[in-house]
C-alpha cells in the first residue's frame, strides 16, 4: 500500500490555485492542495505504526503560521507556489518524520523545499510559457498550520484520509495537571 504524509493548508480562498491546479496539475482531482512531508512510499508497516511514529512527533511540534505566494518552476516541469513564512517548521517536521520507521523511505539525492504543487508540465514550451503567465501573480495565503494528515493513495491516485493528527498546542487541556 502507498501511503504518504502531508500539510493540507486550510486556505479561505483555494478557487484560484484549483484554477491552475485543473489546467496544470494532472492529480488536482485526486488530492486537494497540500505540502508533502513523507513523499509517496510502499511499506508492510501497519496504519497504526505509521499513525504512532507520526503522533510522536506531532506531540513535540507547534502550531506554525504559514504564508504562501508566488509562483516559480523546479525540476524543468513543476510549478511552485512557495513557502514565504513557515519555511522551518516545515523543514523540521519534514526531517524528524523521516527518522524511526520512515528513515528508509528519505531520498539522501533529493533536496527537500516546500511548496504546493500547482502543476507538472512535461513540454519545455509549455512550461516555460506557463511559468512567463504566473510570474506576476500577485494572490498570497495565509493560514495557521494544526495538523498533519496521513493519506493512503489508491491504485487511480486517489488520496484517502488515514488519519489527522494534530500538532501539539501549549493550550490544550491537561486535566492531571489543571493547566490550559
Amino acid at each position: 500500500m502507498k501511503r504518504a504524509i502531508h500539510i493540507f493548508p486550510q486556505l479561505e480562498s483555494v478557487e484560484e490555485i484549483q484554477r491552475i491546479r485543473t489546467t496544470h496539475d494532472p492529480l488536482w482531482d485526486k488530492i486537494p492542495p497540500h505540502i508533502t512531508l513523507v513523499f509517496p512510499f510502499t511499506s508492510n508497516l501497519s496504519n497504526s505504526e505509521i499513525i504512532s511514529h507520526v503522533q510522536s512527533i506531532a506531540n513535540r511540534l507547534q502550531p506554525f503560521s504559514l504564508l504562501l505566494k508566488e509562483i516559480t518552476g523546479s525540476s524543468g516541469e513543476y510549478l511552485c507556489l512557495n513557502v514565504k513564512r513557515g519555511n522551518d517548521s516545515i523543514i523540521h517536521s519534514h526531517d524528524e518524520l523521516y527518522k524511526g520507521v520512515l528513515t528508509p523511505f528519505r531520498n539522501p539525492s533529493f533536496t527537500y523545499i516546500p511548496h504546493i504543487t500547482l502543476g507538472r508540465i512535461d513540454l519545455k514550451e509549455e512550461f516555460h510559457r506557463a511559468l512567463k503567465e504566473y510570474r506576476n501573480w500577485s494572490e498570497s495565503f495565509h493560514t495557521e498550520v494544526k495538523e498533519i494528515v496521513i493519506e493512503e493513495i489508491n491504485e487511480q491516485d486517489v488520496s484517502n484520509v488515514i488519519s489527522v493528527i494534530p500538532l501539539y498546542s501549549q493550550h490544550h487541556i491537561d486535566k492531571e495537571n489543571g493547566w490550559f
